[in-house]
């Protein structure tokens, strides 16, 4: 239940976050980066069916809030979820630290990232593709070393 709410709130955040930023930079990949927190918490290496319906309604939802094209993210965010399952469970259970979990987010944004600006106005990154990446990016990092500080006090001395 607590893994679901964190979800609703990095949902909640990255769309405030889009909101204030008005459509001149990229809101941070906080919705993807809750996912990825989340199939990484995971023990067993089952099918993950609740956090793919959760990628799926999310993405959904960005799309119809951001007139985008209607099951662009949900595919995306399940194909992330897919990949961050995948790449977790190649690593031994002793290594499944917080370093794997940056290394797999990072690549994921990475991927997430240059997705959105295929679909982005054209107008809007005139020009400025540097800038509108760099921005992003230094939102990325802000919250993906706050998550990965959480994650290494909570969770690294534990195996799992």
């Amino acid at each position: 239940m607590k893994n679901f709410l964190a979800l609703i709130f990095g949902w909640y955040a990255q769309d405030i976050v889009q909101i204030m930023m008005t459509q001149t930079f990229l809101a941070p990949e906080i919705y993807l980066m809750m996912l990825i927190w989340c199939v990484t918490r995971e023990k067993q290496p089952s099918v993950p069916w609740r956090w793919f319906a959760a990628a799926l309604c999310g993405g959904l939802l960005m799309d119809l809030r951001w007139i985008g094209v209607p099951g662009l993210y949900g595919a995306l965010y399940t194909a992330a979820v897919l990949a961050a399952h995948w790449a977790w469970f190649q690593i031994p259970a002793a290594n499944r630290r917080t370093l794997p979990y940056v290394v797999i987010t990072t690549l994921l944004c990475a991927v997430m990232t240059l997705s959105r600006l295929l679909f982005w106005d054209t107008g809007v990154l005139a020009g400025r593709i540097g800038l509108v990446i760099g921005v992003q990016w230094i939102a990325n990092a802000a919250v993906l070393i706050f998550l990965a500080l959480v994650r290494s006090r909570l969770h690294d001395e534990k195996s799992f």
